[in-house]
């Protein structure tokens, strides 16, 4: 299929796993338009010569109970997180780490693992009769091409190295290494990468698995991440 390289599309929802996604499986491309951002070879991790990969896809039946957060942990070796996962969690490995990404109600903790962060309580996720989990992991420039677009359900961000500015209609949300962040479901957003340097991220949608994750859109932002 032919790369997607136009900055926005016009209320269109594109078909495939990545950034976009699609029941096929088929990767086209991102929403990051000239960023390529296809399925990892090596499951759970990110190759060390590409910039963007899908690490993980998990689906799951039935959403946690109470309001919900994003937990991260570290763990020894995959192994080990992968035996304290629930039906909600996904490991990945990123900066040499094992990493164990769960979403949960706030203040639980996994046996056997090294807390790092937990977000605040996420914004509601829209219910669906299952619900997928996608993770990704990027570590993207200021010239990154970021085309405006909504997901179907909250995305979150834990950054790793690096700073980044989320427009969204009437505000911005800004993060740097350490420091989780998150956005709605089917708000209109621009990502923007910003300082001097890359910002390497995991990034996590949670979304109804009936429905695409991600739909460009014709909202134009205001540029304010760069003023």
């Amino acid at each position: 299929m032919p790369r997607l390289l136009l900055p926005v599309c016009i209320c269109v929802t594109l078909i495939a796993p990545g950034w976009v996604f699609a029941q096929t499986n088929r990767p086209v491309g991102h929403e990051h338009g000239a960023v390529d951002c296809n399925e990892s070879p090596m499951p759970g991790k990110r190759p060390p010569n590409t910039d963007c990969a899908i690490l993980v896809h998990a689906k799951f039946s039935v959403l946690p109970s109470g309001p919900l957060v994003w937990r991260f942990e570290n763990f020894s070796t995959k192994e080990a997180a992968q035996s304290a996962a629930t039906p909600a969690s996904a490991v990945v490995e990123a900066t040499g780490k094992v990493w164990l990404l769960t979403l949960s109600s706030k203040g639980n903790r996994s046996k056997g693992g090294t807390f790092v962060t937990e977000t605040n309580q996420l914004p509601s996720i829209p219910s669906g009769p299952s619900y997928e989990i996608v993770v990704y992991q990027a570590n993207l420039g200021p010239e990154a091409i970021v085309p405006v677009h909504t997901h179907s359900g909250p995305e979150t961000w834990y950054l790793l190295t690096g700073e980044q500015c989320l427009e969204l209609p009437g505000r911005t949300v800004r993060a740097r290494a350490g420091e989780t962040m998150f956005a709605p479901a089917d708000t209109p957003m621009k990502l923007n990468m910003v300082g001097p340097g890359k910002r390497d991220a995991l990034f996590i949608i949670v979304h109804d698995s009936s429905k695409p994750a991600t739909t460009f859109v014709d909202w134009q932002p205001k540029g304010v991440c760069h003023k």
